[in-house]
């Protein structure tokens, strides 16, 4: 199983954007939403201003790449 920590971006009451963060631990994840945070200035600025309502799942399944269709609709 894996971890998963969700940061949900709030703007006027609703939420915009989420961004999933994986890891085989709670620390691995929060390395990588890290990284996010020092390399993206949209999620850093949401998440400096508190509009960031993070969820943690300790006990998940990781999905797979593969079961996601990326064919374009015709």
């Amino acid at each position: 199983m894996s971890v998963c920590i969700t940061g949900h971006i709030v703007d006027n009451g609703e939420i915009k954007v989420s961004h999933q963060f994986w890891g085989e631990s709670e620390r691995e994840a929060e390395t990588y939403l890290a990284h996010h945070k020092e390399s993206c200035s949209y999620f850093r600025s949401n998440y400096d201003s508190g509009n960031i309502i993070e969820e943690v799942d300790d006990d998940c399944e990781r999905p797979d790449p593969e079961d996601f269709d990326d064919d374009e609709d015709d």
